[in-house]
């Protein structure tokens, strides 16, 4: 693509949960022609709006936002399928004239873009579910003995209780023979040129933000949101119900947390979870820390001026 070959790289605004990523969106896309290609792997999901925080429905419309609402939450989206989709999007978005900004706070995304990525094997319907089974039925714990005994490497790198990649690492030495670690030296993708930003709060701001996100997601509906997510068919075998907060919202519908309970639990994994972001976000090579939106504006001037 031209601009890469003139030395202009894609620009990511990225930052923990509640940092306040949508309302400096805001603030630049009244000056600059700009489309946002989300990188939000619980934004993806339909009919999850209140608990996944996306942005409202005026931004939405006024603001070209992609990638939010392609899934529906028991479907599975993968980094590498975000990696081809972000890629072909910001080929289309600078065609038009436009400019792209990557938005989000999964650094997995983030990371799929700067190092590149394999392709991962596809994986058996039946061998998915019976993994996936398996850790609903024992538990993320025991199935993360399960892994270390056959994938050592990998197992050492994840977190005992994280479902998802424990389940995905199963399900490729199973389909495969051949352990998820292996997998991942085989030969990459490229790699695509950023220009990363991330949102820099002071902690017992970030610490506030979050409290108060929570209990407005409460008095937006989140619990009525999920009721009707199970209404639809959905539970907590469902991936989108892996996000934050929806298991112990899904408990309270069935009745077996109370609200005040449920909202102190969520406020706490929240912010558990912003600070493994932080942590992450670290591991960006290059990332430069802002507090507003003016370096991010120099970087949108020369874009344009290069293309």
């Amino acid at each position: 693509m031209k601009q890469n070959s003139e030395g202009v790289k894609y620009i990511v605004l990225t930052g923990p949960t509640a940092s306040g990523k949508t309302s400096l969106i805001v603030k630049i896309a009244r000056k600059f022609p700009i489309e946002v290609v989300s990188c939000d792997s619980r934004q993806i999901y339909k009919f999850m709006d209140i608990g996944t925080a996306k942005p409202g429905r005026d931004i939405l419309n006024s603001i070209k936002h992609h990638l939010i609402d392609i899934k529906t939450p028991d479907e599975t989206y993968s980094a590498f399928q975000f990696y081809t989709d972000a890629k072909g999007l910001l080929k289309k978005i600078v065609e038009k004239g436009k400019v792209p900004i990557i938005s989000g706070g999964t650094i997995l995304y983030i990371l799929s873009l700067q190092r590149g990525l394999f392709r991962l094997p596809d994986i058996p319907e039946g061998i998915r579910v019976e993994i996936r089974d398996k850790i609903e039925t024992l538990g993320p714990e025991k199935m993360h003995e399960d892994l270390m005994k056959v994938d050592p490497e990998r197992a050492e790198k994840i977190d005992p209780r994280d479902r998802q990649r424990i389940a995905r690492s199963l399900e490729i030495f199973y389909a495969t023979g051949i352990p998820h670690s292996e997998w991942l030296r085989k030969p990459h993708v490229p790699p695509i040129p950023l220009k990363i930003f991330s949102i820099r709060v002071e902690t017992e701001i970030l610490r506030k933000r979050i409290e108060e996100r929570v209990e407005d997601m409460f008095k937006k509906g989140w619990v009525e949101e999920v009721e009707n997510l199970v209404n639809m068919g959905y539970n907590e075998k469902s991936p989108g119900f892996s996000s934050v907060g929806y298991r112990e919202v899904l408990e309270v519908v069935r009745g077996r947390l109370n609200i005040d309970t449920a909202m102190d639990m969520i406020k706490k994994k929240t912010w558990q979870y912003s600070r493994r972001q932080r942590n992450f976000i670290k591991s960006l090579k290059g990332v430069e820390y802002i507090i507003d939106e003016i370096a991010i504006e120099r970087e949108l001037e020369r874009w344009l001026e290069k293309r």
